[in-house]
């Protein structure tokens, strides 16, 4: 079974869309694909079959400020994260797009309430084939106090961003059957945060399970919350590098 894990990363989401984009002009084809935050987007254009489009989605935004005084008076706070966001996924992202999906979509959010008080069922991952108000998922997965104005509401639970639980969703893949996982992150040599406050560090994977890490040529300028047309366009059209870990075999590179 092969399985796409797309790491939240904030806007550094526009090099996983880059990547996204050409993989599908190639043919590949993934029977999993697991977001959180950030990447719960990035996975929601591929299984609605709109990868080839989404980096105008992101082009899109370009030059939108995150704090402006303009979001005051619909979202009683300078940050515009919770507007522009479901604003891009009304537009670009329809939520009838993401049912009967040919690929199960994976969404990781984290419960507010257990998450602070320290319990381990904090973690919530949520499948496409079961939920019909994803766009409410995928706000709740990208989900940062301050940075999003708008507190998400799922079953009667604040959540909050996913990534804060699990920002890889690669037991959840395993666990599900995947044996082939391919990571997209836009951070040098493939590393990753296994939570958001982790050290940014190679995933890991059991031994049976070959991994696909997928990361840009060179380093990126884009920041986090930044949509600033250079770096945007730079994290879109980066070319990318592979580094492949077969089962009880030494990495290999490719171009």
């Amino acid at each position: 079974m092969r399985a796409l894990s797309l790491p939240g990363c904030a806007c550094r989401g526009a090099f996983q869309l880059g990547v996204l984009s050409r993989l599908t002009k190639a043919g590949e084809q993934f029977d999993l694909v697991a977001g959180a935050s950030s990447g719960s987007v990035s996975g929601a254009a591929l299984v609605a079959g709109l990868a080839a489009d989404g980096p105008d989605m992101w082009r899109a935004m370009a030059s939108t400020p995150v704090f402006s005084p303009r979001y005051l008076r619909s979202q009683r706070s300078p940050f515009g994260m919770s507007v522009i966001l479901r604003d891009a996924l009304r537009r670009y992202l329809p939520e009838e797009k993401l049912h009967r999906t040919e690929a199960e979509l994976l969404v990781a959010t984290t419960r507010a309430r257990r998450f602070f008080t320290g319990q381990k069922d904090a973690l919530v991952v949520h499948s496409n084939r079961e939920r019909r108000d994803m766009h409410d998922v995928i706000v709740a997965s990208c989900f940062i106090p301050v940075v999003y104005a708008q507190v998400p509401w799922l079953d009667g639970e604040v959540h909050i961003d996913g990534g804060a639980s699990d920002n890889t969703l690669i037991d959840a893949l395993v666990a599900r059957g995947a044996t082939d996982i391919t990571v997209i992150s836009p951070f040098p040599e493939g590393r990753i945060a296994r939570t958001l406050f982790s050290p940014e560090e190679p995933p890991r994977a059991p031994p049976h399970v070959r991994l696909r890490l997928i990361f840009p040529e060179r380093p990126l300028r884009q920041r986090n919350f930044d949509f600033a047309p250079g770096p945007l366009e730079e994290a879109l059209t980066m070319p990318h590098k592979e580094l492949i870990l077969e089962p009880s075999v030494r990495p290999t590179r490719t171009a």
